[in-house]
């Protein structure tokens, strides 16, 4: 309920500072836009969430074999997971959605919790990476089409750079930085420490498996086709949403489009207790799009019919691989039952 309330007053915050901006000029209604919307077009958006779910659960089954574990699940089952843990994501804040990735193999397939966290961590450092590259990509389509300013220009640059710095630092040298941390967390002589640092030895170990195995090259390649499905989809929904409405917004450049939906996503992932990141996100993106001169009453129509058509999209797949998981793990308890009573 808490939650519920916050995204509403963050909504109302929002609607109030760009409504009383000087704006003066009627925009069309929320019900408007989602008749206007083209709704063929925006159906898009539904295939490529379920090829980048797919995607996404192909990555976890090759993060799994190098890591070592002895059974892995089926590409069906880790298709269900990665349904469930997308939803569980959206509906958390602060990303603590990702923890149902390890609950959900854990309980549902008794794949090891350190083998779980492991591989989900080095999953967020390959996503750090395809983010470095779509960003490369975002600069280099500003500078070509000179319709950034220097000062966007550099800041994403400074911006990729520090990604691109810290991903390779996460990726090559986990394993000695971890190690180096136990080293200092057994002088304090506290446990908790010792185990967390332990834990860190651990994940620099998957992390070390996964280069030996030489599929470092795989899963970058497996992420980097995450993010464009994830943006591609995102881009074609923008452009559904406002072609009739506001077609000053579906004449920009992707690389115009794509940081406003950046912006969103890492607004929604702050620790506040928001429900399903309503407010956090159409905030992220009015601040992104405000750079551009547009009016930020427009832009929080926008953002805030593309969100709930996407949340919708996601909690209906989610909801979808949540039962799939419960029948699947329900099946194999009963034949784990039965083939302990023969």
């Amino acid at each position: 309920m808490l939650s519920i309330v916050i995204s509403v007053g963050i909504l109302f915050l929002l609607w109030w500072i760009a409504s009383s901006g000087g704006k003066e000029e009627a925009t069309s209604s929320f019900s408007q836009i989602l008749q206007n919307t083209a709704w063929g077009l925006a159906s898009t958006y539904i295939i490529t969430t379920i090829l980048g779910t797919l995607i996404r659960a192909l990555r976890y089954r090759s993060l799994l074999k190098a890591d070592g574990v002895s059974a892995v699940p089926g590409t069906g089952f880790m298709f269900l997971v990665t349904l469930c843990r997308n939803m569980f994501v959206d509906m958390v804040p602060a990303r603590i959605g990702e923890a149902s990735y390890v609950l959900m193999l854990n309980r549902g397939y008794k794949v090891p919790v350190s083998s779980c966290l492991s591989t989900l961590f080095v999953s967020v450092v390959l996503d750090m990476v395809a983010l470095a590259v779509i960003l490369i990509s975002m600069v280099m389509a500003s500078v070509l089409s000179a319709s950034q300013s220097g000062i966007s220009v550099g800041n994403a640059l400074i911006g990729t750079s520090i990604i691109v710095l810290v991903s390779g630092l996460l990726i090559y040298a986990a394993l000695p930085l971890s190690r180096w941390f136990a080293r200092v967390m057994d002088f304090t002589g506290l446990k908790i420490l010792q185990r967390f640092a332990q834990f860190l030895v651990e994940v620099g170990l998957s992390i070390k498996r996964v280069q030996e195995r030489e599929i470092l090259s795989l899963t970058l390649a497996q992420s980097l086709a995450l993010r464009v499905l994830k943006y591609g989809g995102l881009y074609i929904l923008f452009v559904a949403v406002t072609k009739t409405s506001f077609p000053e917004f579906a004449s920009l450049g992707w690389w115009q489009i794509l940081p406003a939906f950046i912006s969103s996503e890492a607004a929604a992932s702050l620790p506040l207790p928001t429900f399903m990141s309503f407010g956090t996100y159409e905030g992220g993106g009015v601040l992104a799009f405000s750079v551009l001169g547009f009016a930020p009453a427009e832009i929080l129509f926008i953002m805030f019919a593309i969100h709930l058509i996407s949340q919708v999209v996601d909690y209906t797949l989610g909801g979808l691989g949540l039962l799939g998981y419960f029948i699947v793990t329900g099946k194999m308890k009963k034949s784990d039952l039965e083939s302990q009573n023969e």
